[in-house]
């Protein structure tokens, strides 16, 4: 017997005899089958954040020193993206853009959200994890968070650790895949502290306590290489060798979660994305719109890739990410137009059209250091727009108190790596550099009379993009104009 559909009614439609199944029985098997294909097909994502890490920081992108062997299996496997971006060098700020496809002027965490920052997205805003969860998808972050207000992320698995200890983070990671449904697709982050500073004490990176099951790797500090927008003095070096150990305690969590992810059996089934949220906390990078602040490490991995090993030239930024994870979980979201686009049809175009520049947006790393700028990235050449070019540069607190800073003041001295200490701290409106002759970013070209239309015709695009983005500080400034007062 069997029900009939319409009328609740049972009828007798099986022919035992013929062993012919009745019409209701052939949809009821229809509708499993097309679930069991539907759940089979939901793919999954795995994304992996360091935290103030610079991109020619690791083996894969060129380091001869430190020592990051999973990331480099990790790249050798995936995509490494040559030229990616955060679009803004400070910590809360930039995961919120990763988490809402948004720029900051838009998504509206100006700065960070813990205590006295107290910044948060703004109310219409909708994050990934909201978008992913109405899709069906299993969420968890494990490690840092630096979000806010969390009603806007529902995350199912968030449980309490230090994001310093790699081998917990790693144990949890194994936990959730282990419990999480194969039926279900999922979504997890994994959000490292390090290699972020650990003091203002001494030099203020390192490792500074044992980590279960792992052994810290040691840099000679006379063996570091010094990148050319830092000083080469003693105290940058043993801060640097820190640093690197740090990044090394990293790479081991990454091989722990990758590891977790193939003992579970659905790697081939999951995408898998490892950055930074932007570069280092010293001078020249965090905080600032110039290379060594919101250049990072940006990896791709996905089972089938055409070729696997490629570096990818297209220019890429944080607002990308979004869209790509969209785009992978079949995920719809047309509440509002997302400032990126889905990385995936480029994965196997090491030399892809279209893709040749970024625009960034920072407006404050804390409640100290309001400093808005936007500025457009393209292959050779960058435009920063300073928004209150009267003010004197601020420094994010982390980086104003720590030693290298501090110890520069305390001493008079007039210069920082490149740079003069007053062209750090007084910038003009615009800035204009020729990446390809000036990688350091230290000759200003926006008032070279050779360089004037490509800094006007530069910034007359950077307008135009953010008016299609609604960025309402256009309502009070302008690129262009001497001073606020000014007509357009």
């Amino acid at each position: 017997m069997t029900a009939d559909l319409f009328s609740g009614k049972m009828n007798d439609m099986t022919d035992l005899g013929s062993g012919r199944l009745c019409l209701p029985a052939i949809v009821v098997a229809l509708l499993v089958a097309m679930t069991s294909s539907w759940a089979a097909e939901k793919k999954n994502i795995v994304f992996m954040i360091s935290d103030n890490q610079c991109w020619f920081d690791m083996g894969c992108y060129g380091h001869q020193l430190v020592k990051t062997p999973n990331l480099d299996a990790l790249a050798a496997g995936g995509v490494r993206f040559d030229q990616a971006f955060a679009t803004t060098a400070s910590c809360g700020p930039s995961r919120a853009v990763m988490y809402t496809g948004l720029l900051t002027h838009r998504n509206g965490q100006y700065a960070h959200p813990h205590r006295e920052h107290n910044q948060q997205l703004r109310e219409d805003v909708v994050t990934v994890f909201s978008m992913l969860k109405d899709n069906g998808y299993r969420t968890a972050l494990i490690g840092k968070d630096h979000i806010k207000p969390m009603e806007k992320y529902p995350i199912d698995f968030k449980p309490r650790t230090s994001s310093r200890d790699v081998t917990a983070m790693g144990t949890l990671a194994a936990e959730f895949l282990e419990t999480t449904p194969e039926a279900d697709p999922f979504f997890l982050v994994m959000s490292f502290h390090d290699p972020h500073p650990t003091s203002i004490d001494g030099s203020g990176w390192g490792i500074k306590g044992p980590t279960p099951g792992y052994t810290p790797v040691t840099y000679d500090v006379a063996e570091v290489p010094v990148p050319g927008f830092l000083p080469d003095t003693p105290e940058v070096r043993e801060s640097l060798a820190g640093y690197f150990q740090q990044i090394t305690q990293m790479d081991h969590g990454v091989g722990l979660v990758m590891a977790a992810l193939e003992k579970s059996g659905r790697k081939d089934d999951t995408l898998v994305v490892f950055i930074s949220d932007h570069g280092t906390s010293e001078p020249g990078a965090m905080g600032t719109h110039y290379e060594p602040g919101v250049r990072v490490p940006f990896l791709v991995w996905r089972s089938g890739l055409k070729q696997p090993g490629s570096v990818n030239r297209a220019l890429v930024a944080f607002t990308d990410l979004t869209p790509t994870f969209l785009d992978w979980t079949d995920t719809k979201f047309d509440a509002y137009p997302l400032h990126g686009r889905s990385l995936l049809p480029v994965l196997d175009e090491p030399e892809a059209e279209g893709w040749d520049s970024v625009l960034l947006s920072h407006i404050g790393h804390d409640v100290f250091a309001h400093y808005p700028m936007r500025t457009l990235r393209e292959r050779r050449w960058k435009l920063i727009w300073n928004l209150l070019p009267g003010q004197e540069y601020p420094l994010p607190i982390d980086t104003f108190e720590r030693r290298l800073w501090s110890g520069i003041r305390a001493r008079g001295e007039t210069m920082i790596g490149p740079r003069t200490v007053d062209q750090f701290l007084h910038r003009p409106r615009l800035e204009l550099y020729d990446l390809e002759t000036d990688p350091w970013e230290t000759k200003n070209l926006a008032y070279d009379s050779a360089h004037r239309g490509r800094a006007e015709t530069m910034a007359k695009e950077l307008v135009d993009r953010l008016t299609a983005q609604d960025d309402p500080w256009l309502r009070k400034y302008h690129p262009l104009r001497e001073s606020q007062a000014d007509e357009k």
